[in-house]
């Protein structure tokens, strides 16, 4: 049986990770796993080794919501039993490790994050002040659409990392910043949905400020600018992975009205132009914090215990000003808004539909509970410190832990499991150079084909050929 040490090593690969696992029993193919390692024994854990020497590591946190601390989980900590306890009966639900791994490991290759961190710091924002408040009417109109059109929840959360990845703070026009957003929108709402929208529709939905032959110009453009790289890790898949991860068999979680909370909480994030200056992971914690909180309030189930998983290690203040910030926003937003020009409108729309029968969790208690927890002595310090020091913060731990000052190849081992069997859990595997941090913009990269896929498409265009000469053929005997 195993013994959790909870450590989870992940090693970047190219294009997958490529995981030798030497079991006793075949478990099946692992790729892209977390892997349990030891804490206690790792050469990694030196603190004299260079960033470039250390892989990369993703590791379980937990989170007490009795005294607000953070502590990676090991052999060694106090409530060893009780973590053993939990994590044991997760493990048996692989999927939720593979997920989540292929899901920071994503997180980690990327640097739009950093990009726009780096971006907004030296954006004067006084001078901004226009473009971030018609960016903020542009991503409220953009949950409206995906309201109107009962679309997934993730759908403008994604279209919103990518316009300000790309777009937000470089200077474009209004209504090109618009057209933009909606191309965005209208591709990632092509990736996650099956809901076919015309594109009179969305020419509508801008009041017929886009002609359709413009929004069907400026999607194919994108998509040629993009060059299939618009997948990203998103704060709603972390959220629905946290709640999953900590459930237990008599308090689920993963829950429709708990989701619709920390959607709203995603929402009025996104909304502010600081959101995507945070790596999805902690700003879905933050969430989590914001939203368990709430829910201990109303369940007396929800235990004070609660895991995260991250590769970078974030200091419980960061989290809570974050999630103080939130808070603050959601404070002050109007009960039920009339005003669709109210930057919130749609988002307490969303709320509301999935939550306005609950009494418990009605915007106003929401509203009561964020005040409370605004004034608590740590969130209102982290608060008065201002944003610009948490972006700052941010930026310091995504450059320590991801970005490396030139490439480097190493060949590196995880620590075996604590497990009697010995030596049989010993897996080795290939870092790939880490992308070193730029201040320009990313070059659009030509497509890479493989051979295989060219001789599909061949074989593929053969048979079509061969069908268009069959029917002609039959067309002519037809005739005759």
């Amino acid at each position: 049986m195993w013994k959790c040490a909870y450590v989870y090593s992940v090693v970047e690969g190219e294009r997958q990770i490529q995981i030798i696992t030497h079991h006793s029993h075949r478990m099946g193919d692992d790729r892209n796993q977390l892997v349990p390692s030891s804490t206690g024994d790792s050469p990694y854990n030196n603190n004299t080794l260079s960033a470039i020497q250390r892989p990369l590591q993703s590791t379980i946190f937990c989170y007490n919501f009795l005294s607000d601390t953070l502590e990676p989980i090991s052999s060694t900590s106090t409530d060893y039993q009780t973590h053993a306890s939990r994590i044991q009966r997760v493990g048996l639900h692989q999927y939720l490790f593979e997920h989540t791994n292929t899901l920071l490991l994503l997180e980690a290759r990327q640097s739009h994050t950093l990009n726009f961190s780096v971006l907004w710091l030296r954006t004067v924002l006084q001078r901004s002040a226009v473009s971030l408040i018609w960016r903020q009417s542009i991503v409220n109109w953009l949950i409206g659409i995906q309201r109107k059109n009962h679309m997934k929840e993730e759908v403008a959360q994604h279209c919103v990392r990518l316009l300000d990845a790309r777009d937000t703070l470089r200077g474009h026009y209004d209504r090109d910043y618009q057209l933009r957003a909606m191309g965005y929108f209208i591709l990632v709402a092509k990736f996650h949905n099956r809901i076919q929208v015309k594109l009179e529709e969305y020419s509508r939905y801008s009041a017929n400020a886009f002609d359709p032959r413009d929004i069907g110009h400026i999607v194919r453009h994108l998509f040629a600018e993009l060059n299939f790289d618009f997948q990203l890790a998103l704060p709603q898949e972390f959220v629905e992975l946290f709640l999953e991860l900590n459930s237990t068999e008599t308090c689920k979680l993963n829950e429709p009205k708990i989701r619709a909370l920390s959607n709203l909480f995603i929402h009025v994030a996104c909304i502010q132009s600081w959101a995507s200056c945070f790596n999805a992971s902690l700003l879905a914690t933050s969430v989590l914090v914001l939203s368990l909180k709430f829910m201990r309030h109303i369940r007396s189930d929800i235990p004070h215990l609660n895991y995260v998983l991250w590769t970078c290690t974030y200091p419980v203040e960061l989290v809570l000003g974050l999630a103080g910030y939130i808070a603050m926003i959601v404070a002050d937003m109007p009960s039920e808004p009339t005003d669709r020009a109210n930057h919130y409108f749609y988002a307490t729309k969303l709320y509301n539909d999935e939550c306005h029968h609950e009494m418990n969790f009605n915007l106003n208690h929401v509203k009561k509970f964020c005040r409370e927890f605004v004034q608590g002595s740590m969130v209102n310090r982290q608060i008065a410190v201002g944003m610009r020091s948490l972006v700052s913060q941010q930026r310091r731990i995504i450059e320590q832990s991801y970005f490396t000052p030139h490439s480097h190849v190493t060949v590196t081992q995880t620590t075996p499991l604590l497990n009697p069997i010995p030596n049989n859990l010993s897996r080795t595997s290939n870092d790939t150079p880490r992308k070193p941090f730029n201040d320009q913009p990313e070059q659009k990269q030509p497509m890479r084909l493989t051979v295989r896929a060219v001789l599909a498409a061949k074989r593929f265009g053969k048979q079509v050929m061969e069908r268009r000469q069959t029917r002609s053929r039959q067309d002519m005997i037809a005739v005759a």
